[in-house]
């Protein structure tokens, strides 16, 4: 009877176990899954303090306009500096104590040196910025071209990248000393980095050659005479006539391509 009771006790035991570690799995794969509150707030804790290592002398916070949801035991986090509103970069957690910036997808370097120390934010700020005061100058002193909102979330007229040239697209990299950190926009940064700029115009009609020809006239004519040197002009001509199919209007749509202002 002994032996049988303690057999009893056993299996009892090994069943809890079991269970234990039942319900251990299912929280586990439900956190993989999902994440969980404790490990997201860890993450952004390790994330701040990593990205104040790298930059002793400012203090960050979680950018909330930013996720930090964790699927897999990784969490990525978006900090942002509290001095430099150009100093802002993604930093992931994984299983809880490995924490770095090497982010999948830029594997080409950390994403602290990508964005901040080559200047990516500088230049995408600088360039939305430098499309602003572009689109206002056209608004006024060229109000025969309709242009299309589609750039960026706030659906800007236009589109200017910096640092960019035809061999290479942007590379803010190469001109570090030419976008200091959280520096307005000034039009004499034009003088100094390549530029391009894309803009998408609604014609009536199928647009022609000569048409594009006109609109890039005027867009060099506005923008150099307001200071605003542009290398490369990248437009469409969209028309806005009623078409049976997508094929036919995107034959009738047409591209400038990659054009240099010194050819105007």
């Amino acid at each position: 009877m002994k032996t049988k009771n303690k057999k009893t006790k056993t299996m009892r035991r090994l069943a809890l176990a079991a269970a234990l570690l039942l319900i251990l799995a299912l929280l586990l794969a439900f956190d993989a899954i999902n994440g969980d509150p404790l490990s997201q707030q860890w993450a952004i804790y390790r994330a701040i303090r990593y990205a104040e290592k790298l930059y002793p002398e400012e203090t960050f916070h979680w950018d909330q306009r930013t996720a930090a949801d964790g699927q897999f035991f990784h969490y990525v986090v978006y900090v942002q500096s509290d001095q430099s509103s150009d100093t802002n970069f993604a930093v992931q957690t994984r299983f809880w104590l490995l924490t770095d910036d090497e982010i999948r997808g830029k594997e080409l370097e950390p994403d602290h040196v990508f964005c901040v120390d080559h200047r990516w934010n500088t230049a995408y700020r600088l360039g939305d910025e430098a499309a602003q005061q572009a689109a206002a100058y056209l608004t006024v002193q060229a109000p025969e071209l309709n242009f299309a909102s589609v750039y960026g979330a706030k659906g800007n007229t236009v589109e200017i990248d910096l640092c960019y040239t035809e061999q290479d697209g942007m590379t803010p990299a190469n001109y570090v000393d030419d976008l200091p950190l959280d520096a307005a926009f000034d039009k004499a940064l034009l003088q100094k980095v390549p530029s391009r700029l894309c803009a998408q115009v609604l014609c009536d009609g199928k647009p022609t050659e000569a048409d594009m020809q006109t609109v890039l006239h005027t867009l060099k004519q506005v923008l150099e005479s307001n200071g605003m040197p542009i290398t490369y002009y990248d437009i469409t001509l969209v028309p806005t006539g009623d078409y049976a199919d997508h094929s036919a209007f995107m034959a009738d749509v047409l591209e400038s391509g990659l054009t240099s202002a010194d050819t105007r």
